[in-house]
């Protein structure tokens, strides 16, 4: 790995969340063994129930995590974006993956094996702390997702996953890269209420919609929205 792109995946393990309290010098030290893994869309990174030996760190694309009911109907759990981590906290508790992860557009991983986060944290107590505090700021991430789903009416969550879209993207034109029914599955609703939530915030003048094109008309009313 030439030093250029060490310092760009440095950059992109900074800026995320299971790393953003930990030290320069140990993220080096961190990267300098994580080969990096290309995964094509629909390719399984992993299926639920396999031991987790390895977390990953999206350095471009996007993941889905998600379980099958026994009819085989598909639950998405969450969607990870470039900077997000998944599969850490199985490795952490040393336990099997609870869920399948799966690409769904073409990514470029940081693969941190089981041995190698072991090696770094013996050398390095510190560098437990940061990925704890890290860990901990994901945990209350989830907290608020689950209050989200049990309080919010649909088009509340709906309005939650565009503003969040519009943060991760930086922009306020989103291309929605993935099914009415996999983004229903994320919010917690089937795709009828969903469509009759985009109808809702299209007539409240919040955004417009042309096919999978979404623009976000009033970032402030959609944000008070939430809050009412």
């Amino acid at each position: 790995m030439d030093q250029a792109r060490r310092e760009e995946i440095l950059e992109i393990l900074r800026e995320s969340v299971l790393f953003s309290a930990v030290e320069t010098v140990f993220l080096k030290e961190l990267i300098d063994k994580c080969p990096t893994r290309i995964v094509n869309p629909g390719q399984i990174i992993f299926s639920a129930g396999d031991q987790a030996t390895r977390f990953f760190i999206i350095l471009t694309g996007r993941i889905k995590l998600y379980l099958l009911s026994p009819k085989g109907d598909e639950q998405i759990l969450h969607n990870y974006h470039t900077r997000d981590s998944f599969g850490e906290a199985a490795v952490w508790a040393s336990i099997p993956y609870p869920a399948n992860a799966e690409a769904q557009q073409k990514s470029e991983l940081l693969v941190v094996s089981e041995d190698h986060l072991k090696a770094v944290i013996a050398r390095n107590p510190e560098f437990a702390f940061g990925v704890m505090a890290g860990l901990s700021k994901k945990l209350r991430e989830f907290n608020k997702l689950i209050e989200q789903l049990s309080l919010q009416e649909v088009p509340e969550r709906l309005a939650s996953e565009l503003l969040e879209m519009m943060r991760v993207s930086g922009s306020v034109e989103l291309q929605l890269n993935q099914t009415k029914r996999e983004l229903a599955a994320r919010i917690g609703t089937v795709a009828e209420t969903l469509s009759r939530a985009f109808r809702k915030l299209k007539q409240m003048k919040l955004i417009e919609v042309e096919g999978s094109k979404i623009t976000i008309l009033n970032p402030d009313a959609l944000a008070e929205l939430i809050d009412e």
